[in-house]
């Protein structure tokens, strides 16, 4: 598969290309097995047959995804989420949060967050997590809480050593047991929310404005906001920027473009 026919896939499913252009070796490794289980032997075949069933587009959409993630990955971030922002959520909504990790992945952000959580200045911040991907691979992953060193790197010394047990002489870690409690993981894309929630916070990183074109950010978007409660923050990946056809959103900050706040009242 060269890049030509990467792109009309790419362009059937709404993705960009250059969101996926560093990381499409891997995925197109996942498109060419999901060809050959399909015996389809060329795009325009696989293109032919992802239209017409739902379910094997359904599979497509799943090998797009690129679970790359870290605990406490961007640690500004998080510093600033467990020492203000949580802290300032907590004032306005009350000592309960409702948080979105929305593509959690292997489940890296969303135990992140449990532990930002944790961290947070007001000793009776309480908070519940809906974590969702669309890979439910990943999520099995995530339920079991065992993890390779090399996604922890970027977790502090202080952090690692009070919320993961070492197995395997150090080589992987596993999360413990209570940062489990208050986490719903659950099978589904980001532009499809769970009905009837709404939400404090939503972490929605590296995902929709990364791998997705403008017309389709618009309107995953839109899907993902209408959960958010006025007054609430969306997170999304420092290198991204939101539509400008979205002015209900704005920084928290000149220093902090990436993370948004719902105007009130919207």
């Amino acid at each position: 598969m060269d890049d030509r026919q990467f792109k009309r896939l790419l362009g059937e499913l709404g993705y960009s290309f250059e969101g996926y252009r560093r990381v499409r070796k891997g995925v197109k490794m996942r498109i060419r097995r999901h060809m050959r289980d399909l015996a389809c032997r060329d795009m325009t075949s696989y293109l032919e047959r992802i239209a017409a069933s739902p379910q094997d587009r359904e599979a497509c959409i799943r090998r797009m995804a690129v679970p790359i993630s870290r605990f406490m990955r961007d640690w500004p971030l998080w510093d600033a989420l467990q020492g203000v922002w949580l802290s300032e959520l907590h004032g306005r909504f009350g000592p309960r949060l409702q948080a979105w990790s929305a593509g959690c992945a292997c489940g890296e952000e969303a135990y992140s967050l449990m532990i930002a959580a944790r961290k947070a200045p007001v000793s009776a911040l309480q908070m519940d997590i809906t974590a969702t991907d669309l890979n439910p691979a990943c999520l099995a992953r995530a339920r079991a809480g065992v993890y390779p060193v090399s996604s922890l790197r970027e977790m502090p010394v202080d952090l690692l050593s009070r919320y993961f047990s070492p197995l395997r002489r150090g080589r992987r870690y596993r999360i413990r047991p209570d940062l489990i409690d208050g986490i719903t993981w659950c099978c589904r894309r980001t532009e499809n929310p769970w009905p009837g929630h709404s939400y404090d916070l939503i972490l929605m990183r590296n995902s929709v404005l990364t791998y997705c074109e403008a017309p389709q950010q618009t309107l995953d978007l839109a899907k993902v906001l209408a959960c958010l409660r006025p007054g609430g923050l969306l997170v999304i990946g420092s290198k991204e920027k939101m539509p400008a056809c979205l002015p209900d959103m704005v920084p928290v900050s000149a220093a902090w473009p990436y993370v948004l706040r719902k105007i009130p009242g919207v």
